[in-house]
């Protein structure tokens, strides 16, 4: 394959700078041309794949030329605003028959050390040991991380990373870890929300497939735990609720992978171990319920509560976010998270309490989201703490009572905004039906409600 068609086509699937900047782009003549350059990748990569198709299959070419086509064509393998509607499949279609079952050993290194590497040596990760991929005990003397960012200028990059997270071996994460580690990190710990976004999305592919043994043996599973915490800082940004909705579910994965929950031991025959049955010496599993319950707690009450109930009150959008993964983190906490019922209990029944002065600003569908939102916390809140629902009883029973009447209001006095709001009437359904869910989840821990 030595012919120059090749090298034309990759040359014609190499994403415009200006991509970077798409979203700010003023320039009428730039966009244009953008779009038209946008339009026509699908028409490249159909002539790539059928070039492919009668040279047998990228499998049959030289490892270089089939690093060299992976890392061109995966860069169309994920988000984008270069990414037209078609291009995606055409590109996954190119790359399937590298990845069956996974990428081979030598074709992964080559892109991680050729077309990866290059692009971040400029900004080291001041935290890792490059050579290894080994958490350093101290932050290294180095330049300034966010110095150049040549990384930046290299469009669809993060796709091809999370190509290759996304298909690697688990047995051969130990011989490229240092080559996979500095660039999930340098997206993860980014200044600019996008790029952080990307690099909680990366880290969920990283850890769909890492050994937790290899986590924790280099002290990347602290690291990634710091910057994964650090996210929920990045409040009043557009991108806020994308970055606590993608945030949650992986922290949540890496604490399940590094700290796992302890097995439930099964019921004893009688009053002493039988001759069957060994007993497990405290340390020997690999679970760990105290470094289990610090990291749940650390991301229920500082990071939720601490940080987004408390400043980013004024964004409905960021608390509608934050109470839409409240249930996942509650459930993964258990009884624990009884601990936080005093901050819980009101941030969930003030948002079923209709406002003092109605919000010009914020739409009926917005509020009745967040109402729903908090209904199905509230209720998952009343499951996992049952025995401390004595104690807030009278205030859950008091707000579904008041959201009951407001909604009422809402169905027959409201129902032209209603009907001008997408879906809302649906979310109304919802909202009453879970307000009868709570009332019923209520009773049940607390039976004496209904006598009360």
């Amino acid at each position: 394959m030595s012919s120059s068609t090749l090298p034309n086509l990759l040359a014609a699937l190499a994403i415009p700078q200006d991509f970077s900047r798409f979203d700010k782009l003023t320039d009428e003549q730039i966009l244009a041309q953008l779009i038209r350059w946008k339009n026509g990748v699908s028409t490249s990569l159909t002539s790539l794949r059928d070039l492919l198709a009668t040279r047998d299959g990228i499998q049959s070419l030289p490892v270089d030329e089939q690093a060299e086509i992976a890392a061109s064509v995966a860069a169309f393998d994920g988000p984008g605003e270069w990414i037209a509607d078609d291009a995606s499949s055409l590109a996954i279609s190119i790359l399937d028959p590298l990845t069956e079952p996974q990428i081979p050993p030598l074709v992964l290194a080559r892109i991680l050390t050729h077309h990866l590497k290059p692009v971040f040596a400029a900004n080291p990760h001041p935290r890792l040991n490059l050579q290894t991929g080994r958490k350093l005990p101290r932050p290294a003397d180095t330049q300034d991380a966010y110095e150049g960012q040549v990384w930046k200028t290299r469009i669809g990059i993060g796709n091809v990373l999370g190509w290759c997270l996304r298909n690697i071996e688990a047995s051969t994460y130990e011989s490229v870890w240092h080559l996979i580690l500095p660039p999930v990190m340098t997206y993860l710990d980014d200044f600019e929300a996008p790029y952080k976004l990307r690099g909680v999305q990366l880290a969920s592919d990283l850890l769909s497939r890492v050994p937790p043994e290899l986590l924790k043996r280099t002290g990347v599973d602290g690291l990634l735990f710091t910057s994964l915490s650090g996210t929920f800082n990045h409040l009043r940004d557009p991108f806020t609720p994308d970055l606590i909705r993608a945030a949650v579910p992986t922290t949540l994965h890496l604490i399940d992978l590094t700290s796992p929950p302890s097995p439930a031991p099964p019921p004893p025959a009688s009053g002493f171990p039988s001759e069957g049955h060994t007993i497990v010496k405290s340390g020997s599993s690999r679970a760990n319920p105290a470094a289990r319950y610090e990291h749940l707690s650390t991301l229920l009450g500082s990071c939720l509560i601490g940080t987004v109930f408390l400043y980013a009150y004024a964004d409905p959008e960021a608390i509608l976010a934050a109470t839409d993964m409240l249930p996942l983190v509650l459930t993964h906490t258990g009884i624990g998270a009884a601990r936080w019922l005093k901050a819980l209990i009101p941030q969930l029944t003030h948002a079923l309490l209709p406002p003092d002065v109605p919000s010009p600003t914020q739409p009926l569908n917005v509020d009745l989201r967040l109402k729903v939102s908090s209904l199905r916390a509230l209720c998952t809140c009343i499951e996992t703490c049952a025995p401390r629902m004595y104690l807030w009883k009278y205030n859950i029973i008091d707000a579904i009572g008041r959201a009951w009447a407001c909604v009422v209001d809402i169905e027959y006095e409201g129902h032209a905004q209603l009907a001008d709001e997408t879906g809302a009437r649906s979310v109304v359904l919802e909202y009453k039906t879970l307000l009868q869910m709570a009332c019923v989840k209520l009773a049940e821990a607390c039976p004496s409600i209904i006598q009360a």
